[in-house]
């Protein structure tokens, strides 16, 4: 039995994640470059291989993210992200946090068997009528609504497993929590925290339409405007962590 709890934040602790983050990435901008352009590197190399390749990224991204949030403390006790940092996930904790991996494979190929065993004919009848244009079209709102329950299933599905694996690399990375027992407790930890979620969720949509507007209109930095939004990201579920799990301050990195 894990002797963490979630706590239950305010609502306003969602944007305070975002400030929280932000003020991570500052401190070290030209470590969070580095290490993402390895991980977006190490995503073309995946790319490469059309049949291994998304595998080996689904069982390792697990790690590489532990990997970021040992960065993040070590940007929290005053010092910079590097490189050995994003690695680290891969010496400590290595073999649960490829279990982890694991579970995103098969929740990965259970939304694949959904969409295909279940709305695989529906989509392709679709597909068929939306090119003929305006000729069926009753029969076309027939087909969008019928395919509105596997809609609503697939979200509710995707939205389980980002629960589920929110928290839990960092659980994993910092603490001796087994692999169940830290997607547990980060779908537990969500639960409690879904108003903070839901806004939380709100701003980061609204900053990644502005940063999107922004790439548009500001082409030649549309690579750094990427660059900080994904980093945003990942310093804010380190955010997250230590305020839901707050009492589990991490050990002293070294990567």
């Amino acid at each position: 039995m894990s002797p963490l709890t979630p706590r239950q934040v305010p609502l306003w602790h969602g944007a305070l994640w975002i400030r929280q983050g932000a003020y991570a990435v500052l401190q070290s901008p030209i470590g969070w470059m580095t290490s993402l352009a390895l991980w977006f590197a190490f995503i073309l190399v995946c790319s490469l291989f059309p049949m291994l390749g998304p595998v080996f990224f689904s069982l390792s991204l697990p790690a590489l993210f532990a990997g970021m949030m040992a960065g993040c403390a070590a940007i929290e006790q005053g010092r910079s992200l590097r490189i050995p940092h994003l690695l680290s996930g891969f010496k400590s904790s290595s073999r649960r946090l490829f279990q982890l991996g694991m579970v995103n494979i098969a929740g990965e190929t259970l939304l694949t068997l959904v969409l295909v065993l279940w709305g695989g004919q529906q989509m392709i009848d679709l597909q068929n009528l939306s090119l003929d244009g305006a000729e069926n079209l009753e029969q076309l709102r027939a087909a969008l609504f019928s395919l509105t329950p596997l809609f609503i299933t697939l979200v509710l599905l995707q939205v389980a497993l980002l629960m589920m694996g929110w928290f839990a690399p960092a659980l994993l990375r910092f603490t001796t929590l087994s692999t169940l027992e830290a997607l547990t407790l980060s779908t537990q930890g969500c639960l409690v925290n879904l108003p903070a979620f839901l806004l939380f969720t709100l701003i980061m949509g609204i900053l990644l339409t502005v940063a999107t507007f922004l790439s548009f209109a500001l082409p030649w930095i549309s690579g750094l405007i990427g660059f900080f939004i994904v980093a945003l990201i990942v310093a804010s579920v380190y955010a997250s962590y230590r305020d839901v799990f707050h009492e589990a301050p991490p050990p002293p990195i070294t990567p």
